[in-house]
Order: C-alpha cells, then structure tokens, then sequence
C-alpha cells in the first residue's frame, strides 16, 4: 500500500497514467459510443489524474482559501463531466499537471540542504589531559581546555596558541590565499587549517560560539530572511479565480431571473465559461518560459537554480564581489623583487632553489617565478618562519622577519608593506624580499565594464584579505568601493548593511568560498564561482557560474532580461485570447456553450505560448554579453 501511494504522488507517474487512462476511455467512447462503461472510464481518469489537485482543493476550503488556482481547476473539470464534456474534463487536469511538472523541474533544487554540506567545523577535537591525548567530541571540550593540533588538521574551537608555529590556511574563513603564521598568542578561529607544525592551544569559546559554528548559523539565517519571488500565477488566481467564479455564478442565476434564459441553458454556459477560464496556458507557458531560460543558461555553464531568480538578476544594480576565487585567481605571483646586494635575477634564483623542494604556495610561486632553480641540500624547515637551506654551497634563509631576525647578522631593514612578502638572507647577510600578490583574472575588468554597461551602478569587493591587498586589486578594476580584512559575519554585516541602505535596488553577492556561504545566502541574488568554489558557496547560491568565467555574470543578466521578456509576452497572449473567450461566451456571441472555444484557449493558446517559450532555449545571450565585454 505505501508503495501505491508513493507512486501516486509521482508527477510524471500521475501525468503518464491520467493520459493513459484518458487514450483508453476515448477508445471507448469512440468504439462504443457514450455508455455507462465509457462515462465510468472517464471519471476514473479524472480520479486518476485530478485526485492531488481535488485533495489540495479541499485543504484550500478547510483553511478558507477557497479561490486558489486548484479550487478553480477543480470546479472547472467537474463542470465540464457535469455537462458531459467528459474528454475535455480530462484533458485541463492533465495539461495542469504539465504546466506544474515542469514548474517543479525548474525549482527541485533548492538550498535546503545547505547545512549538510557545511562540513568547516570537526565534529572531534584532541585534548591533553594529565599529559595525555584523548580524542573526544569537539562540542564536549570546555573553554580553557588544552587541545593539540597537527599539520593537515582544522582547528576544531576558537582558540590561543600556548606553545609551537605554523603556518595556517584561513581561507576556510577569510578566502585569504597567502597563509599566516601562528605562534604563541595567536589567536585561531574553528575551520583553520595547520599547514606545518604541531600547536598547542588552549580554547576560548565553546564549540557552538565558534567562528565555523556562527558562519553555518548566518547561512541559515539569512537563507530565511531572504525574500522569495511568489509564483506568478498563484499571486495571479487570487484576483483571477475570485472574478471568474463571480462571473460564472453570475452568468448562471442573472439570466434565469431574468427571463432571458432557460435555467439549464443559463447553467451550462457558466460551466463552459469556467472551463474556457481555466488558467492552463499561463501555468504550462510561463513556467516553460523560465524553463527555456534554464536550459539556455546551463548551455553557457551558468546554473540557475529556480525561475524566482530570474526578475532579481535582470534589475540588479549593484554588485558585491569576493577577492579570492571570484575577482582573482587565487594564485600567487611575484610581484616585486627588491635586493640588496645583487640582482633581482639572483635574489630569485637563490630563493626558488632553497624552495626547490617545497609545495607551500609562496614557494611555488617563487618556482614558477624562476627557470634556473636547483635542488638545495641540508634543508631545515623552520616551522612558521620558513626555511633554510645549502645553495651552491652558500646558507640560503627564506622566510618572514622572524627568521630574519635568526639568521641575519647584520643590514636587516623590515619592508614597509605588510603583507605578501618573504625575506632572503645568504650567509646571515640579508639579500633583499619578494612581493607577492594575488593574480587578477584576465576577465575581471571586462566583465565588470559589461556589468556597467547592462546598468551596473555600483561594484563593491568585500575581502577577507589584507588591506594592501584588496585595496591594490580594487584600484586595478576599477572598484567603487574596497572593504577589507572582513570575517564571514562582517562581510554579512556589510553586505546587510548595503542591503538595507536608503537607496532602492537589488544587491548580487559573487563569490567562490565556505566564508562566502552566508552573505551568497543573505544577497537579492547569490552568484557562486562553481569551479572552485566550496560545497557550502554553492549550495547557498542563486546561480552558480561553473567554469569561474566572471564574463559569464553579465551574460546571466542578458539571458535573464531575455527569459522574463519571453515570460511576460505569453502573460499578455494568454490572457488576451482568454478574456476575449471569455468575453465571447459571457455575453451569447458565440451562440451558446461551445466546448471547442474552451479547448482552443486551453490547448491553442498553450501551444502557441509553448513555441513562444522555445525561444527562451535558443537564445543567444553569451554572444551579446561577449560583445558588451569586447565593447567595454
């Protein structure tokens, strides 16, 4: 039995059977004429393929919203077996349940699941107690507890590092690609990760008032706080369906006492009337159009996850923006070489060599920035300082002032940048630094001079990075605004405060990274990098662009303005040729009740508007970003 029910709540099931059901009892109505056999058939496919939509409707009576769009749907396809238009009955319940099968593909995937995909935050921690370890739940560990964290580890709590360096990932947090180093006092929030050395730490904060813990919880709280587009045709029926069915009970009683019509004649033409109301073109029709839209979209690597996206995207006029990931590779590259005592070539050369060995993102960066590196010998890796190696025979120090401050004799002089830089010394003499910074998307300026071009008014970078950093990129592109240092709440905070501000318009939130998860959540439209962007990003987004092209954002605003177009088009089609029906039938010019009229304005225009709605599916709206991008 459960199993039965199980199917019967199965769109595509009810939809295949119902017109099944509908082929067989025309077959029989055509073999064996109009018989009590043929007539039962055709009530147990309308049982079949209307029993939901019935049930729905009596729930909307029980709550008293009596005049929704399945109220309506279900009047219609009883009036029209009443009058003994038994085939058409069937047909408007099964082309409804089209309409709202393909409504539901576009929208299936939502952002429920976001809270199972978060996974920042370890579930276990390892604590030391009386001198020993012991793995225990991370949200049973006490504040003040002293727990051990091992390279390759997340830190499980907030906590302060007593004792040991290393080198830390916070691009979990902050999408911050350089790694910063911790030591004694070091405070490190939960979602860290240790990249070399062991720390010892003691915890400041309970597992659920960590930094993970309060991202996941701005994710779900912004995902109930952000507005959702109501359905056009549900928001439509509430004005429809209430002068529809006031029409055709006018149109029943008015008449007859009247004496202008016979009482049965009276009660057929208002049953007609309900059937040729029936919203069926609007609700197959519009759906496909945002449908189409999808479709177009996913062609371009531009996932939309419901239709409800489409009218926020196509007005939006102001952009935030991520750094890492979204406005920039994420990579490293060198940016300044400045040496002391010997040329650039050299200072390069000397340091890709001690780094020869080495996967840490500065030294790959130094890697890439060298052809001539060779392996070094007795290497030392320094744990959150850096490393110190044989070069050619020479003592070669890479690393951050500290290690500087090692191994240099003498002539020391700190950078006056503060971020993105490591120092060489050789034979404790210092040799000079290399700046580093992240690389800029070779796109990013163009899409963002397309985004303009479609009515951008304002672009924003909200950045967990270093000030230098983000400021550096923003005045590369050109940006209104640069927010930096930003954890995830304060990125939300900013964005809420953005959001929020007397001016009125449609924020869009672009990003690729787990910190990103909550503002993507909380924006008019959340716009995720999928390439690299993290589980939680994408789930939490509206769109998500999968091959990280930033070109393709003012292109999902094109195919968007294209779709709704399309959407309201049929809008106006269908409701014309239904209020002329309508018209036609209401006031006796057609003669009396003519079922046809009411299946041209159901199946007719549907088709017509379906077609219409194909348009949406080859649409080119790449090409015209493309050429915004080239333009710009």
């Amino acid at each position: 039995m459960k199993k039965i029910k199980k199917l019967m709540k199965n769109e595509l099931f009810v939809i295949i059977s119902g017109a099944v059901s509908l082929g067989i009892a025309f077959l029989l109505d055509k073999l064996v004429n109009l018989t009590p056999l043929t007539i039962a058939a055709y009530i147990v496919a309308l049982i079949i393929s209307g029993h939901q939509v019935f049930i729905d409707a009596v729930r909307g009576i029980l709550r008293r919203d009596l005049l929704d769009e399945k109220f309506l749907m279900s009047v219609a396809a009883i009036g029209a077996m009443c009058i003994g238009e038994y085939a058409e009955s069937v047909a408007v319940m099964v082309f409804y349940l089209v309409g709202e099968y393909f409504q539901h593909i576009a929208v299936r995937k939502s952002r429920d699941s976001i809270k199972g995909l978060m996974d920042i935050q370890p579930d276990e921690a390892t604590v030391i107690e009386n001198g020993s370890e012991q793995v225990v739940d991370a949200e049973d560990v006490e504040v003040g507890t002293e727990i051990v964290i091992r390279p390759g580890e997340r830190v499980p709590i907030d906590c302060e590092v007593i004792s040991g360096n290393a080198d830390v990932d916070t691009s979990a947090l902050t999408g911050e690609s350089m790694p910063r180093a911790a030591s004694v006092g070091s405070m490190l929030d939960s979602g860290t990760i240790v990249l070399n050395g062991v720390l010892y730490c003691k915890t400041v904060k309970a597992a659920d008032e960590s930094a993970a813990a309060r991202v996941l919880n701005l994710v779900e709280n912004a995902n109930e706080r952000k507005s959702k587009e109501e359905n056009f045709i549900t928001s439509f029926s509430h004005i429809y369906t209430p002068v529809v069915v006031g029409a055709a009970v006018v149109l029943a009683i008015l008449p007859p006492l009247l004496g202008i019509t016979p009482w049965h004649d009276a009660i057929i033409r208002a049953l007609t009337f309900l059937v040729v109301s029936c919203p069926c073109a609007l609700v197959i029709s519009v759906p496909l159009a945002f449908f189409g839209g999808i479709g177009c979209a996913a062609s371009s690597g531009i996932l939309y996850k419901g239709g409800n996206t489409f009218a926020p995207i196509a007005r939006a006029d102001v952009f935030a923006f991520d750094k890492t990931g979204t406005l920039t590779t994420g990579e490293l590259k060198i940016s300044g070489l400045h040496p002391v005592g010997m040329s650039e070539e050299r200072l390069v050369s000397l340091a890709a060599s001690a780094e020869y060995g080495s996967n840490h993102p500065i030294a790959m960066a130094i890697k890439r920035g060298c052809v001539d590196a060779t392996p070094a010998t007795e290497l030392t890796e320094v744990a959150g300082k850096g490393i110190v190696a044989k070069v050619n025979g020479c003592r070669v120090a890479v690393g951050n002032a500290a290690l500087m401050e090692d191994t240099c004799k003498y002539n020391f002089t700190k950078a006056t940048v503060s971020s993105g830089v490591v120092y060489v010394s050789v034979d404790g003499n210092y040799a000079g630094y290399i700046e580093f910074s992240d690389t800029v998307k070779p796109e990013a300026k163009e899409s963002l001079a397309a985004l303009r071009s479609l009515g951008a008014k304002k672009c924003i970078m909200l950045s967990g990075d270093r000030r230098e950093s983000a400021e550096c990129v923003g005045g590369t592109l050109g940006l209104d605004e640069v927010h930096a240092e930003l954890l995830p709440e304060d990125k939300f905070s900013k964005l809420e405060e953005i959001i929020t501000s007397g001016d009125k318009h449609t924020t869009v939130y672009v990003g690729d990274g787990i910190n990103d998860a909550p503002s993507l959540a909380r924006a008019d439209v959340g716009v995720a990098m999928g390439g690299i962007g993290s589980d939680s990003a994408i789930e939490a987004a509206d769109i998500v662009i999968v091959s990280d092209d930033l070109a393709k954002l003012p292109t999902a605003v094109s195919i968007a303005r294209h779709t709704l177009r399309i959407a309201k088009e049929n809008i106006v089609f269908a409701l014309a040729i239904k209020l002329l029906m309508l018209v036609l039938i209401g006031t006796g010019a057609v003669g009396g009740a003519v079922m046809w009229l009411g299946v041209f304005s159901d199946v007719g225009v549907c088709v017509l508007a379906i077609l219409n709605s194909m348009r949406a599916l080859r649409y080119r709206g790449r090409h015209n970003a493309a050429a915004a991008v080239k333009k710009a």
